[in-house]
C-alpha cells in the first residue's frame, strides 16, 4: 500500500508515526500489512525505565546506609546529599554522629555546645533525631568559622562596634564523632526532639530574650536614624520628621508586644512563661521590620556615610585634617564627632558586620514560612471564630422566604 506524505515527516512526533495525512489510510489497513515504522519503538524508554528504577534503587539503598531511612524526597534523604548531622552508628558505649549543623554562634569562645533539631522532624527520619551536649574540643568535631569582623577592624574609631561586639559564627561539622551515652538527651524519637523545646518553656524563654535584645537594637538604630538628620542639618523638614515618626512608631511596637507577651502570659509551676502567640507575633513582625529600618536609616544619612576619611590615620596629616575639618562641618557637631558618628553609623548599617547582622535578624528564627507557622499554631482560632459565629446566629433567612 503506497502511504501518501513526505516519508521525512513520519519522524515528526518523535514516536515513529507516519505523516498526519496517512492516518486515515492507516485506519483501513490490517497490523499485517501496517509498514513497520507504524509502530511506536518503545525500546528507548523501556531502557529510560530500568535506569531510573537501578538509580532510585541505588539512591534509596544509600540513604537507608547513611540515614536509616528510605524516603528519596525526605529530609533524611537530604541529610545524605546536604550533610546534615546524622546518627550513622552506635553500640553500648554512645552514638557516632556525622554531618553538619548551624548556626553556631559564639561555638569558637564555647566550652560546650548543645546540638539539637528546632524544626520538627518526620516519622522515618529518627537518625536525624538526637540532641546531646558536647565538649568543644570532643575528636572530631571542627569548626568551620566565618571571617572575623572583629579581626579585620581598621581601628576602634574606625570600627567602634564590630571591633568589640562582633558575635562569629560557624558551621559545625561531626566528623564520626563518638557520643558518650550519658552525654545524649534524645535518642532517635522524632516526636522527643520537637517536644523538648515546644512542651516546655524552652522555645519561650529562648525567643523572650531575643525580643528582649531585638527592642534593644532597634531602639539604638532609632537613635542613630535622630542623629543622623543632626549631624546632615535635616531634623527640622517635614518629609524627614515623618519618617521618623514612622520608625519611633515601629519602636514603641516592638517595645509594646514585648510588655504584652509578659503580661499576658501564664505560670509554670514556679515560673512565669511569656504569652506565646504574642511572642511568635513580634517575630514574625520584626523579621520583615529590621531591614526595613535599616533601609530607612541609608535613605535619611544619603551619601553622608560614603564621604568618610579613609582611616583615623587622616587625622594625623595636618593637610588632611584641614580638608576633613572644612568638608565635614555640622551644626550640631565639631568635624571629628561628625567623622566619629557617621563611622560608628556605617559599622552600625553598612558594614560586613552590620549586613550580618540584618541577614541574622530575618533567619535566625527561621525562614518566613517558619515564623509564621508559629503563629499559626499558637493563636486563638477557636476565639475568633466564635465572634463570628455569635453575629452569624443573631439573624437568620427572613420567614418569608
Amino acid at each position: 500500500v503506497e502511504i501518501p506524505g513526505d516519508p521525512g515527516d513520519r519522524e515528526a512526533t518523535g514516536f515513529g508515526w507516519p505523516d498526519p495525512r496517512a492516518q486515515q489510510t492507516m485506519v483501513a489497513m490490517k497490523p499485517r500489512d501496517r509498514p513497520a515504522e507504524a509502530t511506536p519503538d518503545l525500546r528507548k524508554y523501556a531502557w529510560l525505565a530500568i535506569v531510573t528504577a537501578v538509580l532510585t534503587v541505588l539512591l534509596k539503598g544509600s540513604a537507608w546506609a547513611i540515614t536509616g531511612s528510605v524516603g528519596l524526597l525526605s529530609d533524611a534523604a537530604e541529610s545524605m546529599v546536604n550533610l546534615v548531622a546524622a546518627i550513622v552508628d552506635e553500640d553500648a558505649s554512645g552514638i557516632t554522629v556525622r554531618g553538619a549543623k548551624m548556626l553556631g554562634t559564639s561555638s569558637i569562645m564555647a566550652n560546650e555546645v548543645f546540638v539539637a533539631n528546632l524544626q520538627p522532624l518526620k516519622p522515618g527520619e529518627e537518625r536525624l533525631a538526637f540532641s546531646c551536649a558536647l565538649p568543644m574540643s570532643t575528636k572530631g568535631l571542627r569548626v568551620l568559622s566565618r571571617k572575623s569582623y572583629e579581626a579585620s577592624a581598621v581601628s576602634v574609631f574606625d570600627n567602634p562596634i564590630s571591633s568589640r561586639f562582633d558575635e562569629n559564627d560557624a558551621l559545625m561539622y561531626f566528623d564520626d564523632v563518638k557520643v558518650p551515652w550519658e552525654r545524649v538527651f534524645v535518642h532517635k524519637d522524632t516526636d522527643l526532639c520537637r517536644a523538648q523545646f515546644h512542651d516546655t518553656p524552652g522555645h519561650a524563654y529562648q525567643n523572650y530574650q531575643a525580643q528582649i535584645r531585638l527592642s534593644v537594637k532597634i531602639k539604638f538604630l532609632i537613635g542613630l536614624a535622630y542623629k543622623l538628620t543632626e549631624a546632615i542639618g535635616t531634623n527640622a523638614m517635614p518629609p524627614i520628621r515623618e519618617q521618623l515618626g514612622f520608625l519611633a512608631a515601629h519602636v514603641s511596637m516592638v517595645e509594646a508586644m514585648m510588655a504584652g507577651m509578659e503580661i499576658e502570659g501564664n505560670m509554670r509551676g514556679e515560673y512565669w512563661v511569656p504569652n506565646r502567640h504574642f511572642m511568635y507575633s513580634a517575630q514574625v513582625l520584626t523579621q520583615e521590620l529590621y531591614p526595613r529600618v535599616i533601609h530607612m536609616l541609608r535613605e535619611l544619612s544619603g551619601g553622608a556615610l560614603i564621604m568618610l576619611p579613609s582611616s583615623v590615620l587622616d587625622f594625623a596629616d595636618p593637610a588632611l585634617r584641614k580638608i576633613i575639618g572644612l568638608t565635614q562641618q555640622s551644626s550640631k557637631m565639631a568635624p571629628e564627632d561628625k567623622v566619629k558618628f557617621l563611622k560608628l553609623a556605617w559599622d552600625a548599617i553598612g558594614s560586613e558586620f552590620g549586613s550580618r547582622h540584618t541577614q541574622y535578624e530575618m533567619f535566625y528564627a527561621g525562614a518566613r514560612f517558619v515564623t509564621t507557622a508559629h503563629s499559626y499554631r499558637t493563636f486563638d482560632w477557636a476565639g475568633a471564630t466564635k465572634l463570628v459565629d455569635s453575629m452569624m446566629a443573631g439573624y437568620s433567612l427572613p420567614a418569608s422566604h
